[in-house]
């Protein structure tokens, strides 16, 4: 009797020490407050519609992750007609995409802070990529700020007005769930 009582209770304290770290590590984007932004020869510009899980706690990088969106139809380079062609078949082809997901698979620490692995999915494509990125946590708030590098030929996004090498800047602040 005495065993059954303390698995029973070994097991109990497992599932509470999971919830508390599931509680601890959730994050919610301040819609209005990141920013999204890229730049390459001949454009540059926003994207808006930031979504999705984000689970980061600087003691369990293992259960850490990333799965976010951001909305295509929302790109914004300043002009119209550029815009527009961004999202057109022939390139973004937002009708058919209408999002631009990241889903990590590892956290890692680095040293200048950590590094988010895993797919990043425009159009039809799916390819791995590390993003470096700092995070600073003043209580119940923090921000994440990374950059990184894509090339958009292994997207199928064949502009040949614009450079071959995207540039990537990530702001985002946070609010703890």
């Amino acid at each position: 009797m005495k065993r059954i009582a303390l698995i029973t209770g070994f097991i109990v304290m497992l599932s509470l020490s999971a919830f508390t770290a599931v509680y601890l590590t959730s994050w919610q984007v301040k819609e209005n407050d990141y920013s999204v932004k890229f730049s390459t020869k001949g454009a540059s510009g926003t994207l808006s519609g930031l979504k999705g899980t984000i689970d980061f706690d600087l003691t369990d990088l293992a259960n850490s992750r990333f799965d976010v969106t951001v909305d295509v139809n929302t790109i914004d380079t300043g002009i119209g007609l550029k815009d527009k062609h961004a999202k057109a078949e022939n390139f973004l082809d937002a009708d058919n995409y209408p999002t631009i997901r990241f889903a990590s698979s590892t956290i890692t620490p680095s040293d200048g802070g950590f590094v988010a692995t895993g797919q990043l999915t425009i159009k039809d494509v799916s390819k791995e990529v590390t993003i470096p990125f700092t995070f600073d946590e003043q209580g119940d708030e923090g921000v994440f700020r990374g950059t990184f590098e894509l090339n958009r030929k292994d997207y199928n996004l064949e502009k040949n007005k614009i450079g071959e090498i995207i540039q990537v800047e990530l702001v985002v602040p946070v609010n703890r769930l």
